[in-house]
Formats: C-alpha cells, sequence, structure tokens
C-alpha cells in the first residue's frame, strides 16, 4: 500500500491519544522547484502549535503554503528545515503510515470496489480490529455523519455531499491522534459545503479529534475552527480564535483577505467618530462588506448584558452599482472619507427598491462590523 492509501484511510491509530504538547511546527521550510528551476520556499520557517482535541484552520489564497505544510506534517512532503512533533516526538523519519495522522482529500478518494461500510471499515481492518468492535464502530460514525442505514451503499450511488462524509468518517474510524483535511468542501456547491462545515465541525467535537483544516474559503473556516492561522507566501500573517481575528486583525494584508474594503486613519475626523462607536483604540479602522446601513435610526450595539442603543456616525456616499445577489440587494458605495465599500440591503425587497447608480446617499455605519486594525 502506498503511504498516500494508509494516510488518507487513517490507518495509524490512536498512538498519542493522551498527548498533552499536541502538533508543534517549529521553523518548518518546505521547498518546490519552479518551472523554470529556481528552488523557492512553499514554506517559510513556519512556527505553529495545536493543542489536542483543537481544530485549527488554515485560511489563505492558492498557493500561499497551506497544503505544502499539510503534506509536511503527514510525512508526504520533505522538510528542508526546522521540526514537527507530536508531543514532543521528533516525527523526521518516521512512515506516513506510522504517524497516527488521517488525511482527507477535497475528492474524497474513495475506494470504488468497496460499499460504504466497507470504506469506512478499512482503516480498522489494517489495526486487526475484531470484526463485532468493528462493525460497531463503523454504524456508530455512520450515524455521526448522517447516513444510519448507507452501510451496503455503492460508492459511485452517493452524491458529493454523501461521499465526502462517507470519507469523513472513513478518516475518524481509527482514532487518529491527528487529522489533516485538505480543502474537503472545495468541490461542492456553496449550500452543500455551509451544510457540510457544520457538520464536520459537529463530528470533530463530537469526536474529541485534533484536526488541521486547510481551506480558501473564510465562511468554512469560521464555521470549523477553534483558532484560524491566516497565512500568505509561506509565512504566518495572524492566529487567533475566530472572533478575535475578525475584529482585530494585526495588518491591513490580513484585514483585506478577510474582505474589509476600506481603511480609515484612526486621527482623521471620520476614524475618531468611528473609534467613539467602537468603543476602541487603534492605529486604523477598516470597515468590511456590509458593514454600513441605510437605516436612518440609532445604531444597536450589542453590551455585556443587553443591548444599548448608542449614536452612529453619520456618513454619505454615492452609489457606484446595485444588484441583487441571494435574496439580498448589494450596493457598492463609494464613501466620502473612507473609500468604496459593500453594503448588504436584506430589507431592500429588490433591486427595484435600490438607489439608482450616482444616487447620494446617508450611511450609517454598524460597530459590530468595523474593524481595529494593528494598535
Amino acid at each position: 500500500m502506498k503511504d498516500d492509501d494508509a494516510a488518507q484511510a487513517g490507518t495509524g491509530g490512536q498512538a498519542g491519544a493522551g498527548s498533552r504538547r499536541g502538533l508543534e511546527v517549529r521553523d518548518v521550510v518546505v521547498l518546490y522547484r519552479d518551472d523554470d528551476g529556481t528552488t523557492k520556499a512553499a514554506v517559510d520557517g513556519l512556527d505553529l502549535d495545536v493543542a489536542p482535541g483543537e481544530v485549527l484552520a488554515l485560511l489563505g489564497p492558492s498557493g500561499s503554503g497551506k497544503s505544502s505544510l499539510l503534506r509536511a506534517v503527514a510525512g508526504l512532503e520533505p522538510v528542508a528545515a526546522g521540526s514537527i512533533t507530536w508531543d514532543g516526538t521528533d516525527l523526521a523519519g518516521v512512515p506516513v503510515h506510522q504517524r497516527g495522522i488521517g488525511l482527507m482529500f477535497q475528492d474524497g478518494q474513495l475506494f470504488p470496489h468497496r460499499d460504504v461500510a466497507a470504506n469506512v471499515a478499512f482503516g480498522l481492518q489494517m489495526q486487526r480490529v475484531p470484526r463485532a468492535e468493528l462493525a460497531r464502530r463503523v454504524a456508530e460514525l455512520l450515524r455521526l455523519v448522517g447516513l444510519a442505514g448507507f452501510g451496503d451503499r455503492d460508492v459511485a450511488s452517493l452524491s458529493g455531499g454523501e461521499r465526502q462524509r462517507v470519507a469523513l468518517a472513513r478518516s475518524l474510524a481509527p482514532r487518529p491522534r491527528l487529522l489533516l483535511l485538505d480543502e474537503p468542501l472545495s468541490a461542492l456547491d456553496r449550500a452543500l459545503r455551509e451544510r457540510l462545515a457544520d457538520d464536520v465541525r459537529a463530528a470533530l467535537r463530537a469526536t474529541g479529534t485534533t484536526a488541521l483544516f486547510v481551506t480558501h474559503d473564510h465562511d468554512e473556516a469560521f464555521a470549523v475552527a477553534d483558532r484560524i492561522a491566516v497565512m500568505d507566501l509561506g509565512r504566518l500573517l495572524q492566529v487567533d480564535p475566530p472572533a478575535r481575528l475578525w475584529h482585530r486583525p494585526t495588518s491591513q494584508r490580513v484585514a483585506e483577505f478577510l474582505g474589509y474594503e476600506a481603511f480609515v486613519p484612526a486621527a482623521s475626523p471620520t476614524g475618531r467618530a468611528l473609534l467613539d462607536l467602537v468603543g476602541k483604540q487603534g492605529e486604523l479602522l477598516a470597515l468590511g462588506p456590509g458593514s454600513l446601513t441605510r437605516d436612518q435610526g440609532p445604531t444597536t450595539a450589542p453590551g455585556p448584558a443587553r443591548s444599548t442603543a448608542v449614536p452612529s456616525p453619520a456618513l454619505t456616499g454615492t452609489v457606484v452599482t446595485a444588484g441583487f445577489r441571494r435574496g439580498v440587494v448589494e450596493l457598492v458605495v463609494d464613501v466620502d472619507g473612507v473609500g468604496r465599500v459593500t453594503l448588504v440591503e436584506p430589507s431592500a425587497g429588490t433591486h427595484l427598491d435600490a438607489p439608482a447608480p450616482g444616487t447620494v446617499v446617508t450611511l450609517h455605519a454598524r460597530p459590530e462590523a468595523i474593524a481595529v486594525v494593528g494598535g
């Protein structure tokens, strides 16, 4: 069996179930050869920790080095420098199938000649688990991923979402000490991705599985992860829980990747007004998509124990475009003193209710969609 096959099925078993330190990546470098023969760093001196039981998402654009790091942790990619350890034990030289790591790919890579139950059972069979225990574990996992009664189904008869559920169950079956998920939902349509992201999160939490989840989709990362590591050009830009990452990006590059569009110096009159609104101090403010509303009333900001109405600084802007998407009206507005911002207007009804391009509108900022960048 190839190492890739063993890893995707998670045949390594629960070798580190009692680990206290989890995954530690220290100063790791992964190299690749470009088309012109030049050697470049896909991962460039990176440090990262994943605690036992934690789900950490690696979020970044294509080519940022996310999958290269994942493959290096799995043992499928050579490490040019640095170390990768689990519970303090260096994994250098440890074969893929002996690392206790499971790997789930975007296409699932199920075995077409096996039915659903046999796919899920594969890693358990490699561990020589007794037949009765194997059957119980397979049934338990199929229930967990919402496929109870699917055991004798041919995998070719399954939908894309069902195949990914089987792949997840197969990866979890041998109780890997670490599960690596490489863009597992990217081949699915958006509505299905959103549903499965919640299901993946629930399955990982229910089994207490430590996981490293690679994605370029912001919604997936925020739905699945306990912490999110934003990665670009082989380096980590920020690692934080989802709420802190969203409200306190450490740099403009991180904020731009998260979708913030307009950046306002805190010392400007508009910046001071927005800082007062969010009650924070900082070097730079960022306004994200949908961060403004045309509602003329006060803005409601959630307080520690109750909602409190606070005044919102009024801004003016000129509508650039208006379109109807997924049941809401989306406006692009050039806001005076701020820049171009995308607004979502769920109450507008249809695109016919939206202001026409060139219309000057009065806007109010929502504090929950304003980030303080750096500082």
